[in-house]
This record gives structure tokens, sequence and C-alpha cells, in this order.
């Protein structure tokens, strides 16, 4: 088994596990923002703990590459950190409108999904390029990849506790 595999077959099972574990029937009194504010923060410090961790185990570095690469990396997540903030804020306006949702509403948090959506990937594209300054593209592509993987496991994560919009809005 490979490095990669090894460390993202470690990342999938605690992300399971958690992901399992937060499918255990709540207590009564848990509110369903109280749950989604749970899977939210869970799906953060999941990635966020982990995330440059196993990025370093799956990308080799020498010294002289990680000393360029992590603060540019750290640079990125921190962008990202923003639009994940905008997603959140999104979901949380979701969960509130849900029951009550109009076609308007509807329209509103589609639209902003996708510019979520569309800075997340302006964002990918502007950083490989700053990365690809400091490393070689297969290096870059192997960084990029991890991070596809990892934000795959929070998309789960988060989709998990969206429901889907009642199909009667108005």
């Amino acid at each position: 088994m490979t490095r990669i595999s090894n460390s993202f077959g470690l990342a999938l099972i605690l992300c399971a596990s958690v992901s399992f574990a937060a499918d255990a029937p709540a207590p009564a009194q848990t509110a369903p923002e109280a749950s989604l504010e749970r899977d939210i923060q869970i799906a953060r410090t999941l990635t966020e703990a982990t995330r440059q961790a196993t990025v370093a185990a799956n990308v080799p570095l020498d010294d002289a590459q990680a000393a360029a690469f992590w603060p540019i990396y750290r640079e990125y997540r921190t962008e990202v950190a923003k639009q994940n903030d905008r997603l959140a804020q999104l979901i949380k306006t979701y969960a509130q409108a849900y029951s009550s949702m109009t076609n308007e509403e509807a329209k509103k948090l589609s639209n902003t999904y996708l510019d979520i959506d569309q800075k997340r990937l302006d964002l990918k594209k502007k950083y490989i390029k700053k990365f690809e300054k400091v490393l070689p593209a297969a290096l870059v592509t192997r960084a990029m990849q991890t991070e596809q993987k990892l934000d795959s496991m929070q998309q789960f994560t988060l989709a998990r506790s969206v429901p889907l919009v009642p199909p009667a809005a108005n």
C-alpha cells in the first residue's frame, strides 16, 4: 500500500467514524439547528486539524521546498476559510428558511452557493500558479489532489446534514 493510500485510508476511517457517530440519534432536546451547527464544526475541525498533516504526509518536500511552500499553503487555507465561512452561513440561512422557503429565497441560495463554488475554484487556480513558482508541477498536482480528497470528505460531512428543499416551495 502506498503512503498516500495509507494516509487517506486513515483520514477516511476518521471521517467515517465521526460521520457515523454523528448519525447516531441525537438527544430529544437537540434542536435541528444545534445538530447542523455540530456537523459544521465537525467538518471544519476534522479537515483543518488534519489537513496540513495529511498534505505533509503525501507531498514529499525537501527543506527548501517546505520553507517556500508552507507559507503559501497557509495563505491559501486562510482564503479558503473565508469561503467556508460563507458556506456555513449559507447553510444556517437555509436551515432557518427551510420550512417556509419561497422560490425567490431558493434562487438566492442557489446563486450564493454557485458564487462560493466559483470563488473556491478561482482560489485553486490562483494558488496553483503560486505553488508552481516554488514546487515542481508533479508536487503541486499531488498537493491539490490531496486537498480535493479532503474537500470531498468535508463536503460529505456537511451534505448529509442538509435536507433537500421541499418540492412545494412557493
